[in-house]
């Protein structure tokens, strides 16, 4: 299945927000995240994508069809410099067919460096796919550390 990662534009931040909403709906089950009295996702970062140029946010699109976001920024937790993946969403229709897997390698791709991973321990099926992609990834050369709560996979790309 062919897809384009796209840039998102100032002009399309509603869509933006629209569809982050299906990823932190889909988290919710595993973190403590409810929806306020407007019935939806508080995220306090949200508005950061737009005005901060160590963040980045990016479509998944399929013909004229949206299939995910990808949210990356710089907010690492064990390295100076590098990228974090903050968010990623590919929409239930589109998973089991390796979209997030090559979604992922192009991103990856696209920033050369250091990069940090967390995947929510406590979600089987999102610690599984992030370890395998990574794994295959770097060829089994990343590290993981663990902060206070989760495990992080490391690696360096610069080489790729």
């Amino acid at each position: 299945m062919d897809y384009e990662i796209i840039e998102v534009d100032l002009k399309d931040k509603d869509k933006l927000y629209r569809l982050l909403q299906f990823a932190l709906y889909d988290g919710s089950q595993y973190v403590d995240n409810e929806i306020n009295n407007e019935c939806i996702y508080e995220y306090k970062w949200f508005d950061d994508y737009f005005t901060d140029n160590s963040r980045n946010a990016f479509f998944i699109q399929r013909d004229n069809d949206y299939i995910g976001i990808v949210l990356i920024n710089e907010n690492l937790k064990f390295n100076k410099t590098g990228k974090w993946v903050a968010e990623f969403l590919i929409l239930p229709r589109y998973r089991r067919n390796h979209i997030g897997k090559r979604v992922a390698f192009d991103i990856f791709n696209k920033y050369k460096g250091i990069w940090e991973v967390q995947p929510m321990e406590n979600n089987p099926a999102a610690y599984n796919f992030w370890k395998n992609i990574i794994k295959e990834y770097t060829n089994n050369k990343y590290t993981i550390k663990k902060d206070e709560i989760n495990d992080i996979f490391i690696f360096n790309n610069i080489d790729k």
